[in-house]
Parts: C-alpha cells; structure tokens; sequence
C-alpha cells in the first residue's frame, strides 16, 4: 500500500485530468480487421488491468499519421504509450499503471515498434460534487441553456496515494509530478487540465455508475 501521509487537498491544482487531447493530425487506432474479438468489457479488463493477454494485441491505424508518445484507439479504453513515457515512468518511480503488450500498425500496414497499452491501477475515487460549482451554460448564442459542474473534486479517503488513478466514471486523474514530467520531457499527444477547470455536463449523471 502506498503510504498516504502526504495527501494533497483535492481542491487545490496539484492534480490534473489526463485526456485525448482530439487532435485530427495523430495516428488513432483500431481494432476493427485485426483484433475483431476485443469486446468493450475486455477492453475495460485491460484498462483497469484485470487481464494480463499472453499474447500481443494487435492494432492498425485508420486515421490520422503523425506518430506520437500516446497513441488513443477507437475503443476508448484502449490507451498506449511509448518506451520514452515508459523510461519516464520507472525512472521516477510513477505509481498506478502497469503495461500490457500491444503490436501497433500504422495505415499502410507497417510495424510501429516501441509502445505498450496502457493500464491504469491506481484506485477509483468517488466524485465529490458538494465542491463542484453549478453554472448555467449555452452551446451557442440563443441556444438551450443547460446546467455543467465546474470543477472536479473527489474524497480524499479513496485515494490510495497512486500517482495515476480514476475519478469515478473512469476519468484518468495524475498528480503534478506527472504532469510536470510529461511537460519537462515533451511527452506528445496528451493534455492536462486542472481538476477545479473541468466542466461536466450535469445531464451526464444519469449515466454514472456506482463505484
């Protein structure tokens, strides 16, 4: 167990949201053609690292070209990282990940070598949303307003300590000493965002799960 002596008030910035940051120029992939027999809860399994396959998993790209340190897939749960961000992991000791083996194929069919899928260990916080602000929102000038969280808090007795963990709904959560070794190093195709500028549609709560 990882010691908590040292926990760091969730309200504060020292924690950020790891996405996708979306951009159309990376190279995403897929396992439609190659590894048809991956199902959402198998690659669910593997995110949270539940199983560990004998074999590689095999993906090919279907848009995009631009090889990057993360590569995100069509299956959202299906995240991989490069041997740079692995060096960085273990040289500073990260916790709350592990790997699993991956074969990656850009669009023309040509071995990506260098990546591993990317699993998260870390624990599964409950989200606290007595801190989160309510504001009222518009898409577009005139359109229907609707209600958004801003800010994203979670209890702070979930937390296991892990330096890579989940905010509940599988939000990734990393700590400033991720980030800052992600920014010093220029690890590409990921972004941060502090947890107290994150908005969440209020909307999206029926679809939460119980953790």
């Amino acid at each position: 167990m990882i010691s908590k002596s040292n926990l760091i008030d969730s309200k504060s910035s020292s924690f950020y949201r790891l996405k996708d940051p979306m951009g159309t120029k990376a190279i995403r992939l897929t396992t439609r053609g190659i590894s048809d027999w991956i199902t959402d809860e198998y690659a669910y399994a593997l995110f949270r690292g539940y199983e560990e396959p004998e074999k590689a998993i095999c993906l090919q790209g279907y848009m995009g070209s631009q090889i990057t340190d993360f590569i995100f897939a069509g299956y959202v749960f299906i995240k991989l990282f490069s041997d740079k961000t692995l060096e960085i992991f273990e040289k500073n000791k990260i916790t709350g990940w592990k790997t699993y083996p991956v074969e990656v194929h850009d669009r023309d069919g040509n071995l990506l070598p260098g990546y591993h899928g990317f699993s998260v260990i870390g624990k599964e916080c409950r989200r606290d949303r007595s801190r989160s602000q309510i504001i009222t929102k518009q898409a577009v000038p005139g359109g229907e307003p609707f209600e958004v969280y801003k800010g994203l808090y979670f209890f702070e007795e979930d937390w296991d300590g892990s330096d890579i963990f989940l905010v509940q709904n599988n939000m990734i959560v990393v700590t400033e000493k991720v980030r800052n070794l992600f920014k010093k190093n220029k690890v590409t195709n990921v972004k941060f965002i502090p947890l107290e500028e994150i908005e969440l549609d209020v909307y999206l709560d029926k679809f939460e799960k119980d953790i």
